[in-house]
């Protein structure tokens, strides 16, 4: 295994960081599958698209299931399981919205599982929901309504954001609509930061969209939620 190293690209914003040359793992891609990364689901949806792509069609067709951006070409894996990958063996690992579709346990376990496979140097980045931003802007929401005199509150404001957490959050869609895409843990820098360094990453840290020791974190990353990056000594 190479362990050449190179500079980062212009989307980190600095070049101070060398990451090692190997594998690149974009692990819970979901439609985000770009060239040159190994594109890894573990949703039922990919697993459908992975081994029966004609019978996820016949079910859109039939309306029971939305068109899907999977395309050939995307690996299924469990990703409460372990990774299919050999000690030291993969420079970055990006996922982006995954951590919370897992028990806090899994996702301790999926975070150590990182930290085994990545070689020396290599690179781990996560980006989540903020839970700290959803509670602040409800709370922003209530003492707004609290304002005012009863007869002039709003409550059908606060009910929509609960409403948001319970239906679209953490709440199991019926049937076939979920397909393991619902919230199991909120995270929070504190909580996400901890878990890293627990499972022995270091210079762990929160980081800005788009600015990362990975060189083309631009063809990844489409949220700017709570985004920690850290890396393997």
């Amino acid at each position: 295994m190479s362990t050449a190293m190179e500079g980062l690209g212009r989307d980190a914003g600095s070049a101070s960081y060398l990451l090692p040359r190997g594998l690149r793992v974009n692990l819970g891609c979901g439609p985000v599958m770009p060239k040159n990364w190994m594109n890894v689901d573990g949703s039922r949806r990919a697993w459908l698209m992975a081994h029966g792509a004609g019978l996820d069609r016949l079910l859109v067709r039939l309306k029971l299931l939305r068109a899907t951006a999977f395309r050939p070409g995307i690996v299924h894996h469990d990703l409460r399981r372990p990774l299919p990958w050999a000690n030291d063996s993969v420079a970055a690992i990006y996922a982006g919205e995954v951590w919370e579709h897992l028990e806090y346990e899994d996702a301790r376990r999926l975070t150590n599982e990182c930290r085994r496979v990545l070689m020396k140097g290599g690179v781990l980045r996560l980006c989540v929901p903020d839970g700290v931003e959803f509670w602040e802007n409800y709370l922003t929401i209530f003492r707004e309504e609290q304002a005012l005199e009863p007869a002039k509150r709003h409550v059908e404001r606060l009910h929509s954001h609960v409403r948001m957490y319970f239906d679209d959050i953490c709440t199991r869609p019926p049937g076939l609509k979920s397909f393991g895409h619902f919230h199991k843990w909120q995270y929070d820098e504190v909580q996400l930061v901890d878990l890293c360094t627990r499972s022995g990453f270091k210079d762990v840290g929160r980081q800005t969209f788009g600015v990362s020791r990975i060189p083309d974190i631009g063809v990844l990353e489409r949220s700017n939620f709570l985004i920690v990056e850290g890396v393997k000594p």
